[in-house]
């Protein structure tokens, strides 16, 4: 049994903000998604995830692939909706098997089943269709240079999310902190003891406006403005204090300030953010937001002290731990 390992990711600094030529700043963390394959000799791949089993035969792959395709140029035209792309979730997992196949040049699909053992929240904003592509294709695919796969898995997950950046590929692939700035990528230096202790993550719940709607309404109010210039000097303020182990609190604060003033955090975010502060923290939109309803997705936190069990949070918010996490893809060594 071969395994493959990739791990989440979340937005520091300069969502929305990358829109407009700024740098956006994420990291990968220490949450993963195994993938798992056992080879056989029967005529089909099997894909088997929370509780139910997917088959495709051998020979159905060369159709899906180009049934997608064609879908999602229909999505470019207008034709389609970005959720209209993908029947069922399995689907994007056996675009990514063919993609490895022709990318790497081999004549057969893989034969035997796959299933997946992930703690990355499905859904959150923390690059779990990234993490599943880059196993995915680091599993099947063989790619010598990192920057090809990483352009190979926003071509899959494009499927799934249309026209995204290069954030969420990059971060899974490369592990630690990714900077991305009009599509060139690069890994700044993070201080050796990382984040250090009292980081979390907390998933708000799935925003009501899609991050396209979100983009849209920005551009609307901001597209012109010299508010992108503030975040860009504050993106690089927290590039260079994560290098020099320097506290981030201010810094996540003045970000939080910003994204509000563009209006990507929904009211509830808000008063939660302020209750963080008052404990000496600071909490932030981490992803698009949104710009109506009152879930934002995911938010980065800091506490000094204790834990967010201590704070009132809704009973339909989620959160764990944040560490980082330095490696992206990788096979591990095989099992079984």
């Amino acid at each position: 049994m071969r395994v493959a390992c990739a791990p989440g990711k979340v937005i520091l600094s300069g969502e929305h903000a990358v829109v407009y030529g700024a740098p956006a700043l994420a990291l990968a963390v220490d949450r993963h998604m195994r993938v798992y394959y056992e080879p056989d000799r029967l005529p089909r791949l099997s894909w088997h995830a929370q509780e139910r089993t997917h088959v495709l035969g051998l020979d159905k792959f060369a159709a899906l692939r180009r049934r997608l395709d064609a879908h999602f140029e229909r999505y470019l035209r207008g034709e389609l909706s970005i959720t209209d792309i993908l029947r069922k979730p399995a689907e994007l997992a056996f675009y990514a098997v063919d993609m490895a196949r022709m990318l790497s040049g081999l004549d057969s699909i893989p034969r035997g089943s796959v299933r997946i053992d992930s703690d990355i929240p499905i859904g959150a904003g923390m690059g779990s269709s990234a993490a599943l592509i880059a196993a995915l294709l680091t599993l099947f695919g063989h790619f010598d240079d990192r920057d090809q796969l990483i352009r190979q898995v926003h071509h899959c997950e494009r499927l799934q999310h249309g026209r995204g950046s290069l954030i969420d590929a990059a971060t899974v692939c490369s592990g630690g902190l990714v900077q991305l700035r009009d599509g060139h990528i690069s890994r700044p230096p993070l201080a050796p003891q990382g984040l250090g202790p009292g980081w979390f993550w907390v998933f708000t719940g799935t925003p009501a406006a899609t991050t396209g709607a979100c983009v849209e309404r920005v551009r609307q109010g901001f597209g012109q403005s010299a508010i992108w210039d503030e975040f860009a000097a504050l993106t690089a303020a927290i590039e260079q204090a994560l290098a020099d182990a320097r506290p981030l609190t201010e810094l996540i604060r003045a970000n939080h300030r910003l994204l509000t003033r563009i209006g990507v955090v929904p009211a509830p975010l808000v008063r939660f953010a302020e209750q963080v502060e008052q404990r000496g923290g600071a909490a932030k939109v981490s992803g698009a937001g949104s710009v109506s309803g009152d879930s934002g997705g995911l938010m980065l936190v800091w506490l000094p002290e204790g834990t967010l069990a201590q704070l009132q949070l809704p009973d339909d918010w989620h959160w764990g731990e944040l560490k980082e996490e330095p490696n992206g893809v990788r096979i591990l060594d095989d099992q079984g």
